[in-house]
């Protein structure tokens, strides 16, 4: 697929929170991008909540009218009845759909009956083997990948590109350039693993801070507040492989030493965790959680206040990229 990745033509398949606001950063980016559903009611609440993700942009700094003006001119809107007539015109198809197995089978069977044969498959799914789902039906399956994208889309810079068995390098590698031409992240898994990256770290995390809790090690604003206050200052500019760099890797392996054989193994289930289910005590949206009680919050508050609070970082992390670029 030799073309400027400014003239590739995107299509995405879902307007949900998540498939509107990954249409928008391709719009703002340049890119030609259509965006469809089952339905126009669909569609037009995807609209709407680009509408409200670029008001937010604008109200904190990160975007002017301009921006929405760039966004509109570059995307365009359909339903999926009429995607098969204009297939062929896309280079890059995302799918961002509901994580049910037989759903994405019957949309990628549409896809590969009526896209070219080179045109780039992405599914945005968060943990399905999509590799194994559409297996038997996947033509070219070198172009099938998994970029996994996380919430919300137009601030978080992370993408993970996940390979399957027989994804090329040339699809991985054109996502990356793709994803990179828009702003963002990418970091390339290759093989699917459970979990990919990002969760598989955040399950070996939690798994020892419920283990540390469950046993009366410490309780568990304390444990919170340990990886807050050190981690969640340093992360923002210094990720985890950079401080043992900076340490040195003969302090940090002979500390590792003594911790290895004490650290929770259980590989079936968190006990702790099913303790919480068990007890109703679930998150914020259910008013408890491990960490403390939710009870009165207004979930629709509380989003928009980690939103706000992620807008900040986002403008933090942008100033030390600027920086780190200009040495």
């Amino acid at each position: 697929m030799a073309k400027a990745y400014k003239d590739y033509k995107v299509l995405v398949c879902g307007a949900g929170t998540m498939g509107a606001s990954i249409a928008q950063v391709f719009a703002a980016s340049g890119i030609k991008v259509v965006v469809t559903d089952l339905k126009q009611e669909f569609v037009d609440n995807g609209l709407g909540h680009i509408d409200s993700a670029i008001d937010d942009m604008v109200a904190n700094g990160l975007a002017d009218e301009s921006y929405r003006e760039t966004v509109k001119a570059n995307l365009s809107t359909t339903t999926n009845d009429k995607v098969p007539a204009m297939a062929k015109d896309f280079d890059v198809v995302y799918e961002v759909i509901i994580e049910n197995k037989d759903a994405k089978r019957s949309l990628f069977q549409m896809l590969v009956d009526n896209c070219r044969p080179d045109c780039i498959f992405a599914s945005n799914t968060s943990g399905m083997d999509v590799f194994t789902v559409t297996d038997d039906i996947m033509t070219n399956p070198g172009r099938l990948v998994i970029t996994h994208w996380f919430n919300p889309p137009y601030l978080m810079k992370i993408i993970e590109v996940v390979k399957g068995p027989k994804t090329s390098d040339e699809t991985a590698e054109t996502m990356r350039g793709l994803l990179e031409f828009c702003g963002k992240k990418p970091a390339v898994l290759n093989k699917f693993m459970p979990g990919f990256i990002v969760n598989r770290l955040a399950t070996v995390i939690c798994r020892e801070l419920y283990s540390m809790v469950e046993k009366g090690w410490v309780n568990a604003q304390d444990a919170e507040n340990a990886l807050k206050y050190t981690d969640g200052l340093r992360w923002s500019f210094e990720g985890p492989l950079e401080l043992w760099d900076f340490v040195g890797l003969g302090l940090t392996c002979t500390v590792a030493k003594d911790v290895l054989p004490t650290l929770c193994n259980d590989s079936v289930t968190i006990p702790y965790g099913d303790k919480l289910i068990a007890e109703g005590k679930t998150g914020v949206k259910d008013g408890e959680g491990c960490l403390k009680s939710y009870e009165g919050v207004d979930f629709d508050a509380y989003v928009k206040k980690r939103n706000r609070r992620i807008i900040e970082m986002y403008k933090m992390m942008n100033k030390f990229e600027e920086e780190d670029a200009a040495e």
